[in-house]
């Protein structure tokens, strides 16, 4: 069984706004890719990223995105899984979003940007983290359309290609340094495009925590964590996005193969599926280590709980 736990449709009525590629609003070309790939489940989500004027973290788009998600996952259960967007950052209209998607529509999990408006996770307030770790719902989180040092990438799409994932990079650094994950250790987080570059720089997370009283390297913060940070990443789920097994194996010896989930962000990138399965093979896993990370670990993690209050979405 293969789960793609990193797909991105958007509703019809956000197609006139912007020029965004069109195959992100066409829901039965995602369906008969998916029969030809041999993809059982798609795990659908907003990739916080506009190619218009329309602002998609606005409360009314939030609600009109999670309508739309937990209308394919009901028209097509088995098929496709939806997660719920939220910006939480904007309010507490964004809490009470989240625990209507959550609670009413059913949906798998949550889908969250890794900034807004120069804001990181660790600043989102404790009250939405208290609600999505006690109902268990896992996060998906994806980089948004403005990140850190956007202003210096505007050629060869270096947004997309370093920008990216150097949010990913801050957001996670900052969630586990200023021990907002140490106050909510049953978070579920699964990073796109690998975590970015956290599991490189794990090593140098716990070089700065175990000086952090040496002052000559400058100062540190108030937080002293319990447990190293490196022990933090190693909690995080990872996808496969990486587009190459190097990057990719480096996230397998970090997190181990029980935390990674297979993922193609496609739509919108046209990356075919079966190059996204050549990079896992060329890490030559076991028949079992392969099954977690092709779908077992993404059912666990969104889709376990269908027969309950969440995500009822799929088939036996």
């Amino acid at each position: 069984m293969i789960v793609d736990s990193h797909v991105h449709l958007f509703p019809q009525q956000w197609r006139p706004r912007g020029q965004m590629p069109p195959d992100l609003f066409d829901v039965q070309q995602q369906l008969e890719r998916m029969e030809s790939a041999g993809l059982a489940t798609s795990i659908v989500s907003d990739p916080h990223i506009w190619y218009g004027d329309l602002d998609t973290g606005d409360i009314e788009q939030v609600r009109t995105y999670n309508d739309f998600v937990a209308d394919l996952a009901r028209q097509h259960p088995g098929a496709l899984a939806g997660l719920a967007t939220a910006i939480p950052w904007r309010g507490r209209e964004h809490l009470g979003e989240a625990r209507r998607a959550v609670e009413e529509l059913g949906l798998a999990g949550l889908a969250l940007p890794t900034s807004d408006q120069n804001r990181y996770l660790d600043s989102v307030p404790a009250e939405f983290w208290d609600y999505v770790s006690s109902v268990g719902a896992p996060v998906f989180v994806h980089p948004g359309g403005q990140t850190v040092g956007q202003d210096l990438m505007g050629i060869y799409r270096m947004g997309e290609v370093c920008g990216r994932p150097l949010d990913m990079t801050v957001t996670l650094a900052r969630f586990i340094l200023t021990g907002t994950y140490e106050r909510f250790p049953q978070l579920q987080l699964l990073c796109a495009h690998a975590g970015g570059a956290i599991t490189a720089i794990a090593d140098r997370l716990d070089f700065g925590h175990e000086l952090r009283n040496y002052t000559p390297l400058g100062p540190w913060g108030d937080v002293e964590l319990v447990e190293p940070p490196s022990s933090h990443v190693k909690k995080l789920f990872l996808d496969t996005v990486t587009f190459g097994s190097r990057t990719l194996k480096m996230a397998l010896e970090t997190v181990g193969s029980e935390h990674i989930c297979f993922g193609t962000d496609c739509p919108p990138v046209p990356w075919t599926v079966e190059r996204h399965l050549a990079v896992v093979d060329e890490l030559d896993l076991s028949d079992d280590r392969r099954a977690d990370v092709l779908g077992r670990n993404a059912e666990r993690l969104f889709l376990a709980g269908e027969a309950g209050p969440r995500g009822g979405v799929r088939d036996a």
